[in-house]
C-alpha cells in the first residue's frame, strides 16, 4: 500500500499489494493493491515469495564488482507521499554505497505526481532512472517514443548473467513486443498465497476495545451486525465518531473510490470478479453494474441516513484521517493491518492508553454469503526504468544486477549479518533491539535502518520469505492471528486474468474510460448523502445512463481483450 498505505501500496502490495490494493492492479495506484501495502508495511515489507534463483549467486561473474567507484545516478519516484525512500543517512543506503560505490538521488514530485511526470516526458527532461507503477498509462509514452533502454539490451551488453538470475514467468508477463523494458519490484511467484506471511488483500475494519467492551461485546457476524453495534457505539460515545473510512479519490483508489471501501464490497458482492466477465457479449463489465457493488454504497448511505457516517469524511484529507485515528475518536475504523499494529495501536496505547487501542473485526456477511477476498499474488507495484538521458548506464544495469542478487536482496532486507541480523536456524533474524524498534516505533526504525527502502527492486525469495513468516508469528502474535483470521475468505484470483484490464489512457477507449471515472467520482458523494432511497436510485439510474451516453461499452470491450491477454501471458489459457 505502502508506505503507501501509510498513505499507501496497497498496497498492493500488493497493498499490499498493495496492493491492496486494490486493489489495485488496475488503477496503478496500491500494489496492491492489490495487496495490502503499507507503509512501513509498504508492499516491500509484504514482499516475499518463492525466490526464483535463491542461492543461484553467480559468483565471480557478479558484474557489479567490475567496478565500486564512487558512481551516483537521478531516480524519480512516482508518489509524492515516499519521504521514507529519499537516500540520506540510513544504515541500507550506506551498506549499498559502501558496497558497489553507487548512490541514489531519489526525488519525489513537487505538487502532483502525474503533472510532474508529464511534464519531465514532455520536454524530455528524464532523470537518469524512474521508478513507476508498471500498469501506468506513462509507461507506454516512454516506451513507444524511445525514451528507455531495454533491459534486455543493458545486460546484453553489460551484465550478461543477470538474465539467467530472472524468473522466466515474470520476464513472460512483463515484457512488451518481445522485451523487457523495466524490472519490477515485488514481483511474486506461485506458492506465494501459501507460503510467508499471511496476505490480507483487503483493508480491513477495526473496533475499538473499550467501546466494544462497554456496548456489550456484541457478535459482530453481519453487516447487519455492524450496523446495530455502531447505534450503539453512538449513544454510549456521542463525542466519538462512529466510523471512519478514508477519503473517496476514484483516479488514486479505484472504482472502490477509497481503499476502505474493499472490506464491504467483498462482502456484498463476493463474486465480483467474476461476475464482471462476460464472455457471451464479450465485455468485462464496470463494477458500477453490479448490484452486490452498489449495495455497499447503499450501506455507506444507510450509515449515513443513520447519522453514523460523517460527510466531512468525504472531503477528508489523509491527515485529518490520521489525526483523528491517532487520537482514536473513531468507533470503527479502516486501516492497513501492518499500519494499525505498527502505527496507530501502539501510538494510541502511548498516548491514551491501551484500552482505546483498536481490534480487528473478522468477515463480515451480507445478504447470508461469506465474504471473499481476491488474494492473487502481486505481479509488481512499481517498474524500474533506465532512461536514455542517464549518463552511465552501463554502471546502472549492473547496480540493478547487485540489488537482484541474494547478496543485495538480503543487504536491503536485513543488512549485515552479526552487525544487524544473525543466522538463526538458517535464517536471517534481527536482532532483538532492532526488530523492537520496528514494531514500536516504525517511524523511526525506517529513518535509522531504512530496510526494504533502499534499492526498491525486491523480489521472491524463499530464505527471506520464511524469515518473514517465522517472524512474524513470533514477534506480532496479535497482527498475525488478525490476519489467519481474515486469511480464510482469500481465493486466488490469478487466473481469471484481471490484471491491468483498464484501457490505455491514450487510446479512444482510454479517453472513454477516463470520462466514466470521473463521473463515477462524481457520484459516489451523490450516493453516500442521498436522503431517500429514491434520492439513492436517482442517482444512480442518472449515473448509469451518463456513462453509456459517453461510450463505456467500447471500453468494456477493450477491457475484454486485455482481460483475454493477461490470460495469455499468465499461460491459463
Amino acid at each position: 500500500m505502502r508506505k503507501k498505505g501509510a498513505q499507501g501500496m496497497a498496497a498492493a502490495l500488493l497493498a499490499v499489494t498493495l496492493l491492496a490494493g486494490c486493489s489495485s492492479n488496475n488503477n496503478g495506484n496500491n500494489a496492491n493493491g492489490a495487496a495490502e501495502g503499507n507503509a512501513a508495511a509498504t508492499p516491500a515489507a509484504n514482499a516475499s515469495a518463492e525466490p526464483s534463483n535463491a542461492g543461484t549467486d553467480t559468483g565471480s561473474t557478479e558484474s557489479w564488482k567490475q567496478d565500486t567507484s564512487p558512481f551516483k545516478f537521478s531516480q524519480y519516484f512516482y508518489g509524492n507521499w515516499a519521504s521514507a525512500y529519499l537516500w540520506k543517512d540510513q544504515y541500507a543506503m550506506k551498506l549499498a554505497t559502501e558496497k558497489t560505490g553507487v548512490t541514489i538521488d531519489r526525488k519525489l514530485a513537487t505538487g502532483n505526481d502525474d503533472d510532474y511526470l508529464n511534464t519531465m516526458i514532455a520536454s524530455g527532461d528524464l532523470p537518469d532512472t524512474i521508478m513507476l507503477d508498471w500498469n501506468n498509462p506513462a509507461v507506454t509514452k516512454l516506451i513507444n517514443n524511445g525514451m528507455v533502454y531495454s533491459m534486455d539490451e543493458l545486460m546484453d551488453k553489460y551484465a550478461p548473467e543477470f538474465k539467467t538470475m530472472l524468473d522466466p514467468d515474470m520476464v513472460k508477463y512483463h515484457s512488451v513486443d518481445g522485451k523487457l523494458w523495466y524490472l519490477p519490484n515485488l514481483f511474486e511467484t506461485a506458492d506465494r498465497l501459501t507460503s510467508g506471511v499471511p496476505i490480507t488483500p483487503i483493508r480491513p475494519w477495526f473496533f475499538r476495545d473499550d467501546i466494544y467492551k462497554a456496548i456489550g461485546s456484541p457478535e459482530l457476524k453481519t453487516t447487519d451486525d455492524l450496523m446495530n453495534a455502531l447505534k450503539l457505539a453512538k449513544e454510549k460515545y456521542p463525542d466519538v465518531s462512529p466510523v471512519g473510512v478514508e477519503n473517496f479519490d476514484v483516479a488514486k483508489n479505484g472504482f472502490a473510490g477509497s481503499l476502505s471501501m474493499n472490506f464491504l464490497i467483498s462482502s456484498f458482492a463476493p463474486n465480483l470478479l467474476e461476475e464482471r466477465i462476460k464472455d457471451d457479449t464479450q465485455i468485462v463489465e464496470y463494477p458500477m453494474r453490479n448490484k452486490g457493488f452498489i449495495d455497499s454504497f447503499r450501506y455507506m448511505n444507510q450509515l449515513y441516513r443513520a447519522g453514523l457516517f460523517d460527510s466531512q469524511l468525504l472531503i477528508y484529507k489523509q491527515e485529518q484521517y490520521e489525526e483523528k485515528l491517532y487520537g482514536a475518536q473513531y468507533a470503527a475504523a479502516s486501516q492497513y493491518m501492518t499500519n494499525m499494529y505498527t502505527q496507530y495501536n501502539p501510538k494510541i496505547e502511548s498516548t491514551l492508553g491501551a484500552d482505546q487501542k483498536y481490534t480487528i473485526i473478522g468477515g463480515l456477511q451480507a445478504n447470508g454469503q461469506d465474504p471473499r477476498y481476491a488474494a492473487s499474488r502481486l505481479m509488481g507495484w512499481q517498474g524500474f526504468f533506465i532512461t536514455k538521458n542517464a549518463k552511465n548506464p552501463e554502471r546502472i544495469i549492473r547496480f540493478a544486477e547487485y540489488a537482484w542478487s541474494d547478496e543485495g536482496q538480503l543487504d536491503a532486507r536485513y543488512g549485515k549479518e552479526g552487525e544487524t541480523y544473525d543466522m538463526v536456524d538458517g535464517l536471517p533474524k534481527f536482532k532483538q533491539e532492532i526488530m523492537d524498534l520496528k514494531l514500536k516505533d516504525n517511524n523511526a526504525y525506517n529513518a535509522q535502518y531504512g530496510f526494504d527502502d533502499s534499492t526498491l527492486l525486491m523480489r521472491a525469495g524463499k530464505l527471506w520469505d520464511d524469515a518473514s513468516a517465522r517472524d512474524f508469528q513470533e514477534q506480532q502474535p496479535e497482527q498475525f492471528a488478525g490476519a489467519k483470521l481474515l486469511e480464510k475468505y482469500n481465493f486466488d484470483s490469478y487466473s481469471l486474468g484481471m490484471d491491468n484490464i483498464e484501457p490505455d489512457g491514450s487510446s479512444p477507449e482510454g479517453v472513454i474510460n477516463g470520462k466514466v471515472k470521473d463521473l463515477w467520482n462524481k457520484t459516489i458523494p451523490k450516493l453516500i448523502l442521498s436522503e431517500t432511497d429514491a434520492d439513492f436510485d436517482n442517482a444512480y439510474n442518472d449515473f448509469i445512463s451518463q456513462m453509456n451516453k459517453v461510450g463505456a461499452e467500447k471500453a468494456e470491450k477493450v477491457m475484454y481483450q486485455r482481460h483475454l491477454e493477461d490470460m495469455k501471458k499468465k499461460g491459463v489459457q
